[in-house]
């Protein structure tokens, strides 16, 4: 994948320049790659020479060109886990970054927005473009954890681990299509998972992103219809639910992939089914980035990545890889089968022990999910200070009463792992990407 073992190696913007072929679907049509370039070097000549910016562009175009400029310059770029403005003043002032770029009205107090699409206007081409070279070792990116536990970890990204796993994802998902892929994403390019499948993919892994960020279900069969075949739709499994229950139409998907949230079986079938294609999954994570897949319809155990190993030690597990700066020790509790090979078996924090008797939180929302009735829900411990917990809580999404709820739990769980409470909400507190913000759950409880 790479000359050379050297993390500084430089490595180009795209993996193969190709001036007329098209990198982005946007609204006007088609977008090259040479039509992208002079937009990204018409940018990075308008942006201040600093070491951080941070880039809240939604449009994913916007974003990719936000990203390219930083790149170019020699700056890292911020991507906060919200769009919140306290998040992003706090960011603001750790990094000491005096600029945001924006593409919408985005008001964020006491920061210079510099807004993207004013600085496009008028770009053409008038000599061809040598296509920038990147340093391997440039922190590209410093992504940050959801902070759905608490406050949003700071990871950091080298370029070169950026364009390897872009490379690693595009030759597992794409190598038998004999078209370049069209992709349309749910998720924001602010996420590790949305720039690695959608804005990386479409630099070093061959696709052609679109440059929409969809979110309901019309909106998803929307932005399919406005590009051609053969599509991609990355996405979530909250969104894949969401979708099958609309029962809208979707145009034709030669492939679907899920990451963000663990798929169940019923899901990733339920999906094959109606969309007419597979349905695969992601296991990554912040730290590491994409280190696995699955098709979750046909298969329990995760394949890693080629060339990406997992190694053991007392019970902890580790990956590495030439595109990764470090070994990196994972959060999971995993079952390694090979050095290629591991079955999932539950987030660090997921094991509970209540009365003596150990339980997986996700085991038991998998439960609450299967009952016919339950449209959504989340199993969690509450927090109750000074107290010994002996119960958990859950959020569900359901027409169903507490007490037929309970009844169908019982088939399945000890009672000691019945939740209590078991509050049924009009919808769960997720994030962009579906993932639950478990302090808004917590407080949710807490007014029972």
């Amino acid at each position: 994948m790479f000359e050379s073992d050297d993390m500084t190696e430089e490595l180009g913007l795209f993996s193969k320049y190709r001036p007329d072929e098209p990198f982005a679907w946007c609204d006007a049509g088609s977008v090259t790659q040479q039509e992208f370039l002079l937009s990204v070097m018409a940018l990075a000549e308008c942006l201040p020479e600093q070491p951080y910016i941070i880039n809240l562009c939604r449009d994913r175009y916007h974003f990719s060109l936000a990203f390219c400029a930083a790149l170019v310059n020699g700056s890292t770029s911020l991507l906060p886990p919200n769009r919140q403005p306290q998040t992003i003043v706090e960011m603001a002032s750790e990094y000491q970054v005096a600029n945001c770029l924006i593409d919408d009205s985005l008001d964020v107090g006491g920061l210079n927005c510099i807004d993207v699409r004013d600085k496009q206007e008028g770009v053409k081409a008038t000599t061809a473009l040598a296509m920038p070279v990147i340093p391997g070792d440039q922190i590209a990116v410093i992504a940050f954890t959801s902070g759905s536990t608490g406050k949003p970890a700071a990871n950091q990204k080298h370029w070169r681990t950026l364009v390897g796993t872009s490379t690693l994802l595009a030759q597992r998902f794409f190598c038998n299509v004999e078209q370049r892929l069209n992709i349309v994403a749910t998720v924001p390019a602010q996420h590790m998972y949305g720039l690695e499948m959608s804005v990386m993919v479409a630099l070093h892994g061959g696709g052609v992103m679109a440059s929409s960020h969809p979110f309901f279900p019309q909106e998803v069969a929307n932005s399919l219809a406005q590009v051609p075949e053969p599509r991609c739709l990355v996405t979530t499994p909250v969104h894949l639910r969401a979708m099958i229950k609309s029962g809208i139409e979707m145009p034709p998907v030669v492939t679907m992939i899920s990451a963000t949230a663990p798929l169940t079986n019923d899901i990733s079938r339920q999906a094959e089914q109606a969309f007419d294609c597979e349905v695969e999954e992601i296991y990554g994570c912040t730290e590491a980035g994409s280190l696995a897949t699955r098709r979750t319809s046909a298969e329990e155990s995760w394949r890693m990545l080629d060339g990406i190993v997992l190694s053991e030690e007392r019970g902890q597990a580790f990956v590495s890889a030439p595109h990764l700066p470090d070994i990196t020790r994972l959060q999971d509790r995993l079952e390694p089968l090979d050095r290629h090979s591991f079955r999932f078996i539950g987030r660090g924090s997921d094991l509970v022990n209540i009365a003596g008797k150990r339980i997986s939180l996700a085991d038991v929302t998998h439960k609450l999910l299967s009952i016919n009735g339950v449209e959504d829900a989340v199993v969690f411990m509450p927090e109750e200070s000074g107290k010994h917990i002996q119960r958990l809580a859950a959020l569900i999404v359901s027409e169903l009463s507490n007490q037929e709820i309970s009844r169908e739990l019982v088939r399945f769980l000890d009672p000691v792992f019945i939740p209590r409470p078991l509050k049924r909400v009009k919808k769960l507190p997720r994030n962009e990407v579906g993932k639950i913000l478990m302090s808004s759950a917590q407080e949710i409880i807490k007014i029972t």
